[in-house]
């Protein structure tokens, strides 16, 4: 990634702002080294050989519709002047591998007439750098997006320093990190309401609430969790309005037909263990020992949809600003802040911190910063 590079990507990051989206600065996609046709593991796997990487984006935008659905656009940037017209069909490949609402591609200071052409039939919106100051005009919005703290989501050198921040962290976090940066993204979405609990619960004794990148950390996988819990709710309303419960059950099997297999193996699994023949104390319940709390969460925020892209974009914000060690309070952040949006933040870092086992330590640094609470005093 290259200085200027970046340069395009905060600059398509503040043009996303404008546009009413929360935002996400290079997200990636990569394999997995496994078992060859044969069934043994290759030669590149035993070796520790780095994942083959399938894409990357480099700006993610994410917006929100009245009918709870996540409205996505991804941005290609670009300082290279050539090669612009066959990249155009590059992104539309990425905008269809991750369902993109809208593609754009960014570049310097040239864009061929070839590559402008093509930007109708392929659905692309091309711009230069010049183009996106003339296009951020035409979305005015009262956010006060050259005032710090929220000036430094769009300043180079702080990007540069939040995207580092998350390198170099304990060895042992690195399952974690690796969820994080890929897994999360390559997961069915109806799998990471578990699968984040999961992986933070394996890292939760690595994690010191007292260490500002880890506090970082645990907001940035509450901003990806609260993404995850709005891709359920889209999916509760089209099926379940009426019946919360049912359709969350559904959506954590992959449907009707998933949920009613594992119903059905977990009422073989019963049946054995009366049976003697599974010991006693294992566990065959259909669901996680946390469901309870994850419907009450699930239905909170259900309720309250239009709050949403506000918390997303808070905790992009305090994520950005904890990453760089500064801290910020509700009432500096201005127009942007918004009391039920940062209780709803907070709820989700509260359940987080709860299921995965989590020092307190982070909910109640958390909540004092998006609610303004005192920390706890510490222990005599």
């Amino acid at each position: 990634m290259s200085e200027q590079d970046l340069g395009l990507k905060v600059a398509s990051r503040r043009l996303l702002w404008r546009m009413g989206y929360t935002t996400r600065l290079d997200v990636q996609l990569r394999g997995v080294w496994g078992p060859d046709r044969s069934g043994r593991t290759t030669d590149r796997a035993r070796r520790g050989a780095q994942p083959e990487s399938f894409t990357d984006l480099d700006v993610l935008g994410l917006g929100f519709t009245g009918g709870s659905r996540l409205h996505s656009a991804i941005v290609d940037c670009k300082t290279t002047p050539g090669g612009s017209t066959s990249r155009m069909f590059w992104v539309r490949g990425v905008a269809d591998f991750f369902a993109a609402d809208d593609a754009y591609m960014v570049r310097d200071s040239v864009v061929t007439d070839a590559a402008r052409q093509l930007t109708t039939k392929l659905g692309i919106t091309a711009l230069t750098s010049e183009d996106l100051g003339k296009l951020e005009a035409l979305h005015p919005r009262d956010l006060p997006l050259d005032v710090s703290p929220l000036a430094r989501l769009f300043d180079q050198d702080s990007a540069a320093k939040v995207l580092a921040a998350f390198t170099g962290l304990d060895g042992r976090l690195k399952p974690l990190l690796d969820y994080r940066e890929f897994g999360y993204w390559l997961y069915d979405e109806y799998r990471n309401p578990v699968q984040l609990v999961e992986h933070l619960r394996g890292c939760a004794s690595q994690l010191d609430a007292r260490n500002p990148r880890h506090l970082a950390l645990v907001l940035d996988l509450t901003w990806l969790y609260l993404v995850t819990l709005t891709h359920a709710i889209h999916a509760i309303r089209a099926a379940h309005v009426a019946d919360p419960d049912r359709g969350l059950q559904e959506y954590l099997f992959g449907g009707t037909v998933g949920l009613r297999e594992k119903q059905q193996l977990a009422q073989l699994l019963e049946g054995l263990r009366s049976n003697g023949a599974v010991p006693s104390e294992v566990s065959v319940d259909l669901l996680p020992s946390y469901y309870t709390k994850l419907r009450e969460l699930v239905i909170r925020i259900m309720r309250r949809p239009d709050r949403v892209l506000s918390a997303l974009r808070l905790l992009e914000l305090m994520t950005a600003v904890t990453a760089l060690g500064d801290r910020v309070e509700p009432g500096d952040i201005g127009k942007i802040y918004d009391d039920v949006a940062a209780k709803q933040a907070a709820d989700v870092v509260g359940f987080l911190v709860t299921t995965a086992g989590l020092n307190p330590g982070f909910r109640d640094r958390a909540r004092s910063l998006l609610l303004g609470e005192p920390l706890p005093a510490p222990p005599t």
